[in-house]
């Protein structure tokens, strides 16, 4: 991992954002959201289909995209995602 020159500034403080690599990047927003999503949840977050698999229910996927748009964000604050 490299640092990037750009900069950002965060109560007076100049901070330099890090270059992480696009696997990096979506590992941590998958597990980030995914952890949000179970200690958010009241409701079951997976549902048995009719060949006996596991899959999320349609509302927790909803929900894990709308988590994951806010983790993403988060992110980019702090890092850059590198071009694979």
């Amino acid at each position: 991992m490299e640092q990037n020159t750009r900069q950002r500034t965060k109560g007076g403080r100049v901070m330099a954002k890090i270059k992480i690599p696009s696997e990096t990047w979506i590992q941590l927003y998958g597990e980030l959201s995914e952890y949000v999503l179970e200690y958010s949840s009241l409701e079951p977050i997976f549902e048995e289909d009719e060949n006996g698999d596991e899959r999320m229910t349609e509302i927790k996927q909803d929900e894990f995209c709308d988590i994951v748009g806010c983790v993403e964000e988060i992110l980019s604050l702090h890092f850059i995602k590198e071009d694979s």
